[in-house]
């Protein structure tokens, strides 16, 4: 089958090998095989690239998400044919991922059977999955309410722009969305997505400016993607009570150098974090989610789409920060 392997790490991404003559997965009991037909980027793949995500064996196609057709249920509640996403549960990382043709992935970690809105097609679905679902996730775990402000930090990634049109939708209504950039030019695509107020950021200290934008309060809940160097700022942006939740790390720095708990959590404040690998594909709102991209009532941005076999061009593209939404690749 044809594929993307990543043959060792750390390489660029040029260095990713498209190939016709991939060993194809075949049928498997608890796990649906699928004829892919589109993927999402994610910046853990960037990572598994770059030689930071331990425990992987190589060679390995990459690819923590994809959508497609299932070929094979292996026994679960599918039929072939049925139109379905999968994300998490080890692709790309313990087996062989999204960037291929087919892929094997097991039955907890797909989707039910989704009916594309009319119009809808491959690379717009492609984008909602991994993105929206973390987005959603992390969203539904901060308990996030009509009643809260919210500061997303990191407004310009996919999962930032994803957080802020869902914080804004019938699901969550939430009062005020602050979003940052670090890009004057990227502030339209923020605002678009329905950020209240866009903070550009190009000193990683911006809890004065949430604080007067709040009316000195501080936001109630945050979504941290940036990571550690901006962790200690964004508890300095929270209210009192207010909770960020640590989601992502862009900036490439795992640890905080300055994070003095004590100090950034007083007086009561709280800290935690979420995985995509928790979210229940099973009970997921994905089909109300696909359903308000098409409708108009989630807003999708999607930066770039390529082709499967330009991959590596793909990785590069969101590897300069080039990228202010989802890239995606077809494989037809």
């Amino acid at each position: 089958m044809r594929a993307v392997v990543c043959p060792r790490v750390p390489i660029s991404p040029s260095d990713l090998v498209y190939t016709t003559t991939h060993p194809a997965p075949g049928p498997r009991a608890g796990y649906v095989l699928i004829r892919v037909r589109a993927f999402g980027l994610n910046r853990s793949e960037l990572f598994t690239r770059q030689g930071h995500s331990p425990g992987i064996k190589f060679p390995r196609v990459l690819g923590i998400e994809c959508v497609g057709e299932v070929k094979d249920a292996g026994g679960g509640r599918w039929k072939e044919g049925d139109v379905v996403a999968a994300m998490m549960g080890g692709m790309g990382r313990q087996f062989d991922g999204g960037y291929a043709e087919y892929t094997s992935v097991p039955q907890g970690s797909v989707s039910p059977p989704i009916k594309l809105p009319k119009g809808m097609g491959w690379d717009t679905f492609a984008a909602i999955p991994e993105t929206f679902l973390t987005a959603w996730g992390t969203l539904h775990d901060l308990k996030l309410s009509s009643k809260d402000s919210l500061l997303i930090r990191g407004g310009t990634t996919s999962v930032g722009l994803a957080c802020i049109t869902l914080a804004k939708s019938s699901l969550f209504n939430c009062r005020q969305v602050i979003a940052t950039t670090r890009s004057q030019k990227k502030v339209l695509a923020v605002s678009t997505n329905g950020a209240d107020e866009v903070i550009v950021d190009t000193s990683g200290s911006i809890a004065d400016e949430v604080k007067k934008l709040t009316g000195g309060k501080g936001v109630d809940k945050c979504v941290e993607l940036v990571g550690g160097p901006t962790l200690p700022d964004s508890c300095a942006s929270l209210a009192p009570d207010g909770t960020v939740s640590m989601i992502g790390c862009v900036s490439g720095e795992w640890t905080c150098k300055n994070f003095d708990p004590m100090a950034c959590l007083a007086p009561r404040k709280h800290l935690t974090m979420f995985s995509s690998g928790t979210v229940d594909t099973s009970t997921a709102p994905l089909q109300w989610i696909v359903d308000g991209v098409a409708n108009g009532e989630i807003k999708l941005e999607i930066d770039r789409v390529f082709k499967m076999e330009d991959a590596g061009e793909a990785q590069q593209h969101m590897e300069a920060n080039h990228a202010a939404g989802k890239v995606v690749c077809v494989v037809d």
